[in-house]
């Protein structure tokens, strides 16, 4: 392997873990000293944290020796199939997505609720005050231009 194309067809099954230790050293050396594989490699990591990792499922004890013989003998399928049982880590898995599940719920809930109380605000009557009103604009503008030039008199409303 020389060319970064070979390398390249090895970035994902060294980034899914299913590289030999004998593929994995030569490609591990190889990203040390090449920037564009380090990248990809790098790249594809990121992308793989976006996808759930499957649970990890028990094979019964005999379970292939069970499947070999009824594919020998022709049984039906649903006579080869036994229950598997659950595994710590499969019930923990599955708690995930409910985690995930009420956070989306609560931040949904939130938005909506600030967005409520943003549209209340909005239709609320700005205040009014003898010094806060726009209305004598002319009045305004004359005092500015008055300040403005510098010419002394009493100060407006």
């Amino acid at each position: 392997m020389n060319a970064c194309h070979d390398y390249q067809d090895l970035v994902a099954g060294y980034v899914d873990g299913e590289l030999s230790e004998e593929q994995a050293a030569p490609l591990r050396q190889h990203l040390l000293s090449c920037r564009v594989c380090r990248n990809a490699a790098q790249d594809l990591n990121k992308l793989t944290k976006w996808f759930p990792k499957p649970p990890a499922v028990a094979i019964p004890e005999g379970f292939a020796a069970r499947v070999a013989a009824a594919a020998f003998t022709g049984a039906a399928p649903r006579e080869v199939q036994a229950p598997l049982p659950v595994r710590r880590e499969v019930a923990a898995a599955s708690q995930e997505p409910r985690l995930l599940a009420f956070v989306l719920t609560l931040t949904s809930l939130a938005a909506g609720l600030l967005l409520s109380l943003a549209l209340l605000l909005a239709q609320r009557d700005e205040p009014q005050g003898a010094r806060m009103s726009a209305e004598p604009l002319p009045a305004i503008l004359q005092e500015l231009e008055r300040i403005n030039n510098g010419v002394p008199g009493e100060p407006g409303p």
